[in-house]
């Protein structure tokens, strides 16, 4: 197995093993003399075993690992750094169903780690397993505490406010509730079971839209998915503010109190034309980088920018953390709210291009995205839209499918051209 574009995932118990979650805790803790790491997972089933057959692996190698079970994504990468650890790992599958997990390793920055150190934990991997003395796992359940103290302090006051939360059945559903309270809203709570054979059936970032009518009950709704590093928000009206426009929300109002260092955002390849213009009516540039969050990253990092996302819901704010954190974009909007007096529904206005995205399932991804019949069909669309839309399809960095995204003026036209697509990447299958 191989890292994507959000680690190492596949189905529980077979492409990710219990064997091979040992050889990769071995192959992180051989990385580094003396290596230190933090680890979390969400409630999937499979994560308890994984994650400890991974901190033997790690202990075994001679590597000190403290075990925070349940945590956020982002949780951990903030611990990385409060405990000058080397490494930080989430045993998690993020948005995908509960028979999935995965493996997701920071640096000791808190950052995603470089391609160099994928490939050569994969190298590791391949190689004899190494034991030596020295090693320990130590529990370490203060990490909850002190990662929801580092949240509730970038907040405001949202006393008067009503918030609606859906955890996804997965890693927020302590956190989350908790901090918002202390911050004062009026909380009320969908989808915060531990039980991990539900998470994120049916509900959380990838479901919003099963919230939009209740939504309009509340002054804002966060939608998180299993690991709690997407948020998708809806307004007081019950409509959808995803990723694209939690950066076109955010963004202006860093540059109006003058933190948007570089006056720069990145988006990615998907991100709604209309958000782009939005944004440069504001004086803000803005550039794209491949999907996937960690690209969005070491784009921020390479130009110094501090704001970044994608439409499904990962937003860094690297002058607050060092990843996608959907808690604490949470907690970022709910301030901007309360400190403008505005709602979520006018922060968020903007004109976006009719835009449909649809993933087909494949068996070979790479090779049916780069079949003749399928580009040349691609460029015969690009040809029709010339400089009014665009078109981009790619496999998924985490599950077997290409994703079509097209964004052009006539939503019909779209429908068409996407469903076209469709039949045609399923014929190549055949």
């Amino acid at each position: 197995m191989k890292f994507g574009t959000d680690g190492i995932r596949g189905i529980a118990y077979e492409e990710l093993s219990v064997d091979f979650a040992y050889r990769a805790g071995n192959a992180i803790a051989r990385l580094v003399k003396n290596a230190k790491a933090v680890i979390g997972r969400d409630t999937r089933v499979s994560g308890e075993d994984l994650a400890g057959s991974l901190c033997k692996g790690f202990m075994d190698a001679g590597g000190q690992i403290m075990d925070c079970m349940l945590m956020p994504t982002a949780g951990i990468a903030f611990l990385v750094k409060k405990h000058n650890c080397d490494f930080g790992i989430v045993i998690s599958a993020s948005h995908n169903p509960p028979e999935y997990n995965g493996i997701k390793v920071f640096d000791a920055n808190g950052y995603k780690i470089s391609e160099e150190c994928e490939h050569e934990i994969e190298d590791n991997i391949q190689k004899d397993v190494v034991i030596k003395d020295g090693g320990s796992i130590i529990p370490y359940k203060e990490g909850e505490k002190e990662y929801i103290d580092f949240l509730t302090e970038k907040g405001v006051n949202l006393q008067g406010m009503k918030i609606l939360l859906d955890c996804s059945n997965g890693a927020t559903s302590k956190v989350a509730p908790e901090i918002f309270k202390r911050l004062g809203a009026n909380v009320s709570v969908v989808n915060d079971s531990l039980d991990g054979n539900i998470i994120n059936k049916d509900c959380g970032a990838v479901f919003a839209e099963n919230l939009c009518q209740r939504a309009k009950e509340f002054d804002l709704t966060f939608s998180f998915d299993g690991d709690g590093d997407r948020l998708i928000a809806l307004d007081e009206n019950g409509d959808i503010v995803d990723g694209d426009r939690n950066l076109l929300v955010i963004g202006k109002y860093l540059k109006t109190n003058g933190m948007l260092k570089n006056n720069l955002i990145t988006g990615t390849l998907m991100t709604n034309i209309g958000i782009e213009r939005e944004l440069k009516n504001c004086g803000i540039s803005f550039d794209r980088a491949d999907v996937g969050d960690k690209y969005v990253l070491r784009n921020l990092l390479a130009k110094g920018g501090v704001l970044g996302g994608e439409g499904s819901g990962h937003t860094l704010i690297l002058s607050e953390s060092t990843t996608g954190d959907g808690v604490q974009t949470a907690v970022v909007i709910s301030k901007i709210v309360k400190e403008s007096k505005k709602p979520l529904s006018v922060l968020a206005k903007a004109q976006l291009m009719p835009q449909i995205t649809q993933s087909v399932k494949v068996n070979n991804k790479e090779k049916v995205a780069k079949d003749k019949t399928l580009l040349s069909a691609i460029n015969d669309i690009k040809e029709y839209m010339k400089d009014e839309g665009r078109i981009l399809v790619r496999p998924s960095g985490t599950e077997n499918k290409l994703r079509i995204t097209i964004e052009y003026k006539d939503e019909n036209k779209i429908k068409k051209f996407v469903n076209d697509l469709t039949i045609l990447i399923k014929s190549l299958e055949i």
